[in-house]
């Protein structure tokens, strides 16, 4: 075999070893010595640990139990981590059962950011160790206990409840029974007294059947009268008969009813005329009242000043009327004033160097001066007072605060302009 063939096989081989070896890396946990840092963890309790046992942050696998280790009462751990985890001088280990076939498992609290960080080969910090399955196990049979003498003591209870229960109803019952046969006799008595009651009526009515005969024939003989007086006034005759049966009596009776119905109608009409009356005049009386009312408690003020506009650079002078009526929560008030009637003409003026740039700039207005009329509603609400109307020959309105007697604030808008 030549050189060339041997150079093949070899390849061959170190193609092989390389991919077996990389499957062994790739199938394993991830874990070996290129990728990991070692640190050593001490356990009062290392139940349920092996030298596979895994170590969990926030339920992710960052490590692995290398190897363990008994010196004296306690459990020397070497375990190992992924280099991108850090480990912290706070950071902390705790033991956690994970079936209950007795596994268990390590989890890592990191520590805070705020610590240093521990080179590998420091010792880790272990927490308390926490309650075993057994132990678990152990407190679910003392509740089961707890609950079984539970359930014996309410069984009991029940039972010397139910007894209660039971003498109660069967003295009821008896107490029933005993009014049941009270009653029983008292009706009998009733019954008794009843048919004694109805014996004594018919003998009253047998010893008494003679009168009441007599009282029956008086009867009759009554009814007899009645029928003869009633056909005396049935054809006529007798004073009665003939007062029922007069045509004349008949007519005056009923001329004398229409006359006083007659009488009680304009009687009526009469009446409502007052009535009338009485109502217009009382509304006369209310409107004069209402007139006087209103032209007495009118008040009137009259308003003369002058004043300089700060803003506008003028001063002007005002004259007005106000007028409140007797409530006092609207006024109107009617006034003149001189004020600017607006701009007569307006110059601009810019100075530039040779440049181009701007040195200075110039804006001049001239302004002429007028009559303006101000004529306003307003309407008071407590402190706050509304207003509008004309204010200087425009359309504006305007509010006043006055929240204490000696102060007041006011505002307003009006003279509005397309570009102002």
């Amino acid at each position: 075999m030549n050189t060339a063939g041997y150079i093949k096989i070899a390849l061959f081989f170190i193609v092989l070893g390389g991919a077996g070896a990389g499957y062994v890396v790739l199938s394993s946990s991830g874990m070996n010595a290129l990728n990991t840092k070692t640190y050593e963890l001490v356990l009062s309790d290392a139940s349920g640990l092996s030298s596979r046992s895994k170590i969990y942050l926030a339920g992710v696998e960052v490590g692995q139990v290398r190897e363990i280790q008994l010196r004296g009462t306690e459990a020397h751990l070497k375990i190992a981590f992924l280099k991108t985890v850090e480990i912290r001088q706070n950071a902390i280990i705790s033991r956690k059962a994970s079936s209950l076939l007795g596994t268990s498992i390590l989890n890592l609290d990191p520590g805070t950011e705020l610590t240093p960080i521990i080179p590998p080969g420091s010792i880790i910090s272990s927490a308390p160790p926490a309650g075993d399955i057994d132990t678990a196990m152990g407190m679910v049979k003392n509740v089961g206990d707890q609950f079984s003498l539970l359930l014996d003591e309410f069984r009991t209870n029940q039972m010397a409840l139910l007894t209660v229960s039971l003498e109660t109803i069967n003295s009821i019952a008896k107490r029933i029974d005993t009014q049941s046969q009270d009653q029983i006799k008292n009706i009998s008595r009733i019954l008794d007294s009843a048919a004694l009651i109805s014996e004594r009526t018919d003998r009253l009515l047998q010893n008494r059947e003679g009168d009441i005969s007599g009282s029956v024939v008086d009867i009759r003989e009554a009814l007899a009268n009645i029928r003869s007086i009633t056909g005396e006034i049935a054809a006529g005759r007798g004073n009665l008969g003939q007062a029922v049966y007069d045509a004349n009596l008949y007519n005056s009776i009923l001329t004398a009813a229409q006359k006083t119905e007659d009488s009680a109608a304009k009687l009526g009409e009469t009446l409502d005329n007052i009535s009338r009356l009485a109502k217009n005049a009382d509304g006369v009386v209310t409107n004069a009242g209402e007139i006087v009312n209103k032209a007495l408690g009118l008040g009137i003020q009259v308003d003369a000043g002058a004043r300089y506009d700060v803003l506008a650079r003028t001063a002007r002078a005002a004259a007005s009327i106000r007028l409140e009526p007797g409530l006092g929560s609207t006024w109107y008030r009617i006034g003149v004033s001189s004020a600017p009637d607006g701009v007569a003409s307006r110059t601009v003026t810019e100075t530039v160097d040779g440049a181009g740039n701007r040195i200075s700039l110039a804006d001049t207005t001239e302004t002429k001066y007028g009559v303006s009329v101000d004529a306003e509603l307003a309407k008071k609400f407590g402190f706050l007072t509304l207003r509008g109307g004309l204010l200087e020959s425009s359309a504006g309105i305007g509010m006043d605060l006055q929240p204490i007697k000696w102060m007041s604030l006011s505002g307003e808008v009006f003279h509005f302009q397309k570009d102002e």
